[in-house]
């Protein structure tokens, strides 16, 4: 039998599925824009999926965040200093996003989005609060509101680590009960603007980051404990039986599509099971065998995984922009000529893709390697 292994594991396959949300979400605001449809019509509800997208973010920010922190667990050191932690989160998410905030100003973007005014908009924007107040939520860059939700999770997870070193499954089980509490009484007691708007806060979206810190810790555990062979057999049936999970669950999703404000109330309703299956699928493909996780960490998904930071903030201000300048000419209402679709969309995302690029490689990587190496 193999021994346990004692080598630092691969963890591109998050990166993937980085890629993977990123693609989801993209593809959502360009389709808002083009009305391009998917090619099959069992598939047009797709395009409207970006908010999976989104779920999976905050699934990977849970499972990535406490890696560090079960990895000392597990090994009995001491974890990085919560100093640490934070500096690290800062160079990582505040200068691309203050520079994002003046790109929106500067080019008059963002005073085509409504608000409460400028002076409300940007204190509650800096402040990581604008998610708190309707007016502002979805001011500057509607984008935004994801790093609200991010920041504020970034800000308990001190208390929420202390609760799950001492009982990971209770205090998993808890999250659950509280987002799923909060999500049905968005469903039961408000408009359909009010779902919308109760479910881009924090609590809506507790169960994908604690599936996250449960994946993350698990998957070191066993990843420590067992053979390879293993590890390999485990691997492989979580992340089949993730994939059907994520079958299962679009296939209730397309037969939803009547419902009003219909994608809205799915995800209040089901967003525990879909967190539940990305575990499943990362898990899986975090202990399965090499070919298996290649359907992940891919060259492609793991690019798009690097440059997903810049293309989130961007994609849909660049995607809006090209619409109001015309680009590509358009006379009427260009969504009913497939021609100027089809254009539109391609332009959309080479632009968003290469911009996104430059700024990641360019730009946030550069700041946040200078930051780390200050940040001890």
């Amino acid at each position: 039998m193999n021994a346990p292994a004692t080598h630092a594991p691969r963890l591109d396959v998050l990166d993937g599925l980085r890629g993977v949300a990123i693609l989801l979400v993209l593809w959502y605001h360009v389709w808002e824009i083009s009305w391009l449809p998917a090619p099959f019509p069992q598939l047009e509800f797709l395009p409207e999926t970006g908010f999976i997208g989104v779920a999976l973010f905050f699934f990977l920010s849970g499972t990535v965040i406490t890696l560090p922190f079960a990895r000392a667990a597990l090994a009995g050191t001491p974890p990085p200093s919560w100093r640490h932690f934070y500096l690290r989160r800062f160079w990582k998410i505040v200068p691309s996003y203050l520079l994002s905030i003046a790109v929106a100003y500067a080019i008059g973007y963002a005073t085509l989005q409504g608000g409460a005014g400028l002076a409300p908009d940007l204190l509650t924007h800096l402040l990581f609060i604008h998610t708190w107040f309707p007016q502002s939520a979805g001011a500057i860059n509607g984008v935004l509101w994801t790093l609200a939700v991010e920041v504020e999770f970034y800000a308990i997870f001190p208390l929420l680590w202390w609760c799950f070193r001492r009982a990971r499954f209770l205090t998993t089980a808890a999250l659950l009960a509280l987002s799923l509490l909060w999500r049905l009484h968005a469903v039961a007691c408000c408009s359909q603007s009010g779902i919308v708007y109760l479910d881009q806060d924090l609590p809506a979206f507790l169960s994908c980051f604690a599936f996250g810190m449960l994946t993350a810790s698990l998957f070191l555990e066993t990843h420590a404990r067992w053979s390879a062979g293993r590890r390999s057999i485990v691997g492989a049936s979580a992340f089949a039986l993730g994939v059907v999970a994520c079958i299962l669950l679009l296939q209730s999703l397309y037969a939803s599509r009547l419902v009003n404000q219909w994608a809205a109330v799915w995800a209040a309703s089901h967003r525990d099971l879909l967190a539940l299956a990305f575990a499943l699928i990362a898990f899986g493909a975090l202990l399965a065998p090499r070919p298996l996780q290649r359907l992940l960490a891919n060259r492609p998904l793991i690019f798009f995984g690097a440059i997903s930071y810049a293309l989130y903030l961007y994609h849909q201000m660049i995607a809006r922009e090209l619409l109001a300048h015309h680009v590509p000419p358009y006379v009427g209402t260009p969504q009913y000529d497939p021609q100027w679709q089809s254009t539109f969309t391609i332009l959309a995302f080479a632009l968003s893709i290469g911009i996104a690029a430059a700024l990641t490689y360019w730009f946030e990587r550069p700041l946040q390697n200078w930051g780390n190496r200050r940040s001890p």
